[in-house]
Order: structure tokens, then sequence, then C-alpha cells
């Protein structure tokens, strides 16, 4: 406790607080008429003033020859302090149970005692906290917001996972890696608007130029016909809830109570299944912490789209990769290739694709879907933003889209104007179809007391059904409003011959 009190008052800030103390100190002295405080073993109280009898009372407990009185004060002291201490101690930080109030109690005592270990603050995967306190190795605490987790571990290994929260460090434990829980979103290949194969620009740098190259060959394929294309992807993912091989106790008891999706099995195997970052090795192997000789924890799902890509896209033709596929008109086969990268990372089963693009009814197992399932992570899409070709491909292909686009025009509009066919030879059997039911059920021929209706009747009849078919479409009343006017003079007319019917003797001419 004294080194804490001396680090304390050293800080710059605290100096101030150690010129008050003194001479509060001093006050007291003179308030107690000593010249020095262990002149005298025995304090004799006075009894001038208020304040003067307080400090000769606290003079005559400290100082009194009398050992059971002293050892009974201060025993009552200290148990006061540890009872407040325990009591105020649960209110500094979000505890729920009675091992976490111990635990943020036994920190305190180890804080008063200048033995504390770090306090951190993770807040979305970010460690909030400065160099000294990281540099701590006693018992500390980590305070976790609800994106965030960590894998804790020491000097030798990975101890455990923790997650939003509070965290209780032991002694020579801290954060190895922390981790996001929020959906990660991770781009694979070259940068929006550049092209890897393009050469080297005027007054861009060799170091650029090299990097721009690499990030080119990290997803370039070769397509059906040879031709060399490399893709922009990104792949969005989260840790699993629930990853493979847990029981429904163990994915219930492990899940982290937060909106966002992640398990410390899934946080555990995240971390402790990063393979060597062989590239930094090389680059300088004697450098790096542990942490940086490993590669990150989000490395996986982009390496495995980027693969896929590789695969599928020797199923076609550079040409055919723009066109619409046979199966499928509304897709292409940018769009075929990335429904099948999505099987692959995200079902445990998928359909085997056939060069030009055709899918299989036989299903297979997804090696790369349980091999996330083992790193505790789940794929929720991939998509192919954009697609990079060699700059004689593409104006060779630009070429050709100009000289071709008056045949495609007319192709495309034969196919529109045959589309356009169908759709009227459609409609028009449907009106047909439904004038018909109109007919059969307005004008069915009936009899009543042996007279037979006029036809009149049957036109007023068909009038009035029409009219409130038309009522209840209103797009068929806004497309008959031409029509409108001839419909009431034929309404009038039914009307006026339906008069002259009533007017004429039963058994009249209809």
């Amino acid at each position: 406790m004294i080194r804490r009190i001396i680090r304390h008052y050293l800080h710059p800030y605290h100096a101030p607080l150690a010129l008050i103390g003194a001479g509060l100190g001093f006050y007291l002295y003179l308030l107690g008429k000593r010249y020095h405080v262990l002149s005298e073993i025995c304090w004799k109280p006075q009894s001038s003033g208020s304040l003067q009898a307080i400090v000769d009372w606290i003079g005559h407990v400290l100082f009194s020859p009398n050992l059971w009185a002293f050892g009974v004060w201060f025993t009552l002291l200290v148990v006061m302090t540890l009872f407040w201490l325990y009591f105020f101690g649960q209110f500094t930080l979000p505890v729920r149970t009675l091992e976490e109030r111990k635990a943020i109690f036994v920190r305190l005592l180890y804080y008063m005692a200048g033995f504390h270990g770090p306090a951190l603050f993770l807040q979305d995967g970010t460690v909030i906290a400065s160099k000294a306190e990281r540099l701590k190795n006693g018992p500390g605490v980590v305070v976790l917001d609800l994106a965030s987790a960590a894998v804790l571990r020491t000097e030798g290994n990975f101890t455990r996972a923790v997650g939003p929260g509070v965290a209780f460090t032991k002694s020579g434990e801290y954060i190895d890696t922390p981790l996001d829980l929020r959906t990660q979103v991770t781009p694979i290949g070259p940068n929006p608007g550049e092209n890897p194969f393009a050469p080297l620009a005027e007054g861009e740098s060799e170091e650029a130029f090299r990097l721009r190259r690499e990030r080119g060959r990290s997803t370039s394929a070769q397509t059906r016909d040879g031709q060399e294309v490399a893709a922009r992807l990104v792949v969005v993912f989260t840790l699993s809830n629930c990853p493979d091989g847990l029981s429904e106790e163990e994915c219930t008891r492990g899940r982290f109570t937060t909106p966002f999706p992640g398990h410390e099995e899934a946080a555990w195997r995240a971390v402790t299944h990063r393979p060597l970052d062989a590239e930094r090795l090389l680059q300088a192997p004697a450098y790096l912490s542990p942490d940086e000789r490993l590669l990150p924890w989000q490395w996986l799902p982009a390496r495995l789209a980027a693969d896929l890509w590789r695969e599928y896209l020797q199923n076609f033709r550079l040409l055919d990769l723009f066109r619409p596929l046979p199966d499928d008109p509304q897709q292409t086969a940018l769009d075929r290739i990335a429904e099948a990268i999505i099987q692959r990372l995200t079902q445990p089963s998928y359909r085997e694709m056939l060069p030009g693009g055709q899918w299989r009814s036989k299903r297979l197992p997804s090696r790369e879907y349980a091999l996330l399932q083992e790193y505790g992570l789940e794929v929720r899409t991939v998509k192919i933003s954009e697609i990079f070709l060699k700059p004689a491909i593409e104006r060779t292909l630009v070429e050709e889209w100009h000289t071709n686009w008056l045949a495609r025009a007319k192709q495309e509009d034969a196919l529109i104007r045959h589309k356009q066919t169908q759709a009227r030879r459609e409609g028009e059997r449907r009106a047909a179809t439904q004038w018909g039911v109109l007919i059969a059920t307005a004008c069915m021929a009936r009899q009543e007391n042996g007279v037979l209706f006029s036809g009149a009747y049957y036109l007023e009849r068909l009038l009035a059904a029409l009219n409130r078919m038309i009522a209840d479409d209103p797009a068929l009343e806004q497309a008959q409003e031409i029509e409108a006017e001839a419909l009431a003079r034929l309404w009038a007319w039914a009307q006026q011959q339906r008069a002259q019917e009533e007017t004429e003797p039963p058994g009249g001419e209809a």
C-alpha cells in the first residue's frame, strides 16, 4: 500500500495533493501543540475547543499506552473499511453474481496494494487502454461492450474466450485477440476501379505497382478458353451462433448475451485455429509478437471464396460470362458462379455444376462449409462486385460489341415483339373467356309463368353485369372511358325497349 501511495503522489497530476496533505498535517500538528510526534508516547487529551477536542481524542486513541484499546479501534477501522469497500465495489462495474462481486472486491484490494493488473475496455472489437495499462500483469478486469469478444492467453498458451460483459483476468493473463461480433465484410482482390493488368502508370511508385499486381493475383483465374480474369469478391460473414459438434445445452450455455451472433466456442475456434502468416515471417521473423505471427481471424472466408471463384470460372468461356444462360435467361454466368459459391459456403451440401453452367441433380458434401464450422464462422453471402480483364482483351471485346450491336439489337427487338404478341394473345384469350362467362351468367334463358323474357331484357341484364365488372376493376374502368358514351346510349335504348314491352299485352312479340 505504501508503494501504491508513493506512486500515486509521484504522478504529475497528483503532486499538488501531496502539498495539500502536508499542509493539513502541519495544521493538525499545531493544534496538538507538539513539536514532534514521537516526543511523547502518551498524548494527554486537551479539552479547549471542539476541533481541538477531536484532534486530542484521535491522538489519545492512536498513542495511548493501552494497546487493547488501540487494537479494538484499529480492527474496527479495518473491518469497516473492508465492508464499505465490498459494498461500494459492486457498483463500480455491471456485476450480477456473487462470484463477480467477490472478484471485484479482490481486485480493489490489489489496486489499493499496488499489485493490480490491467483494466481494459473493448469497444467494437478494439482495445481501449494506455500502453502502461497493457503492460501490467497482475489480476485485472476487462469490460466488453455488446459488440465485442476476446480470447485470453498467458505466455504459455491460450486460456479461454470471453464475451460481452465483465471478465476478470488472472495474474499473467492478457488479451490475445479481440473480436468484433458485428457482421464482417471482407473484400479480396483489386481495389474498386483499378486494373491489376494495366502497366505501370505515370506517377505510380514501384511499391504501389507491386501491391496492385499482388491484389490482382489473389483472385486471378483462367476461363475455359484460357483467358485470365481477376475479380473483386466481397464476403459477408459472422461468428457462428452454434458451431457443429456441440449439443443443444452447450449451444445455449455458451451463446453470448448480445443481439449479435456469437458463441464462446466459435470465438475460441476462430482465434486458436489460425495458421502462421508465412509471408510476414519471411519479411520480419525476429520482430513479431506471437499474435502478429498468425493470420487474422477473418482470413478464411475470403480465401475460400477466391478458390471457389477459380474453380467455377473454368466452366465458362470468356464471352459466356456476359451472356444469359440457356436454362435461365434472367441469369448470366457471373450470377451462376456467385450462386454456386454461396451454396458451397453456406450449406452442408451443394449441387455440382457442369461445364457451361448446368446443374446436376446430385448433391455433394461441402468441404468448405465444414471447414468454416471448424473455424467457428458462418458466411452470409458472397458478391462478385467487379471483374478485370487484360487491356488488349478488353479492347477486343469492346470492338466486337460495337461491330455486332445492330445484329444484337435486331435479335432483342424480335424477342420483345414475340413476347408482346404472346402477351396480347394471352390477354385476348382471357378476355374471351371472361366475356363468355359474363354472357352465360347474365343472359341465361329463364321462364316465369309460361312467359319467355325478351331480348331487350337480356340486353339490359348484360349491360348491368358489364357495368358492375367495369366498376369493380379500376384499370378496366380507365381503359373503357372512350366507350362509356356508347354504353350509355345502348343502356338508354334497352330501357326504352323494356318500357315499350311493359305497355304491350302479355304474350306479345319480343
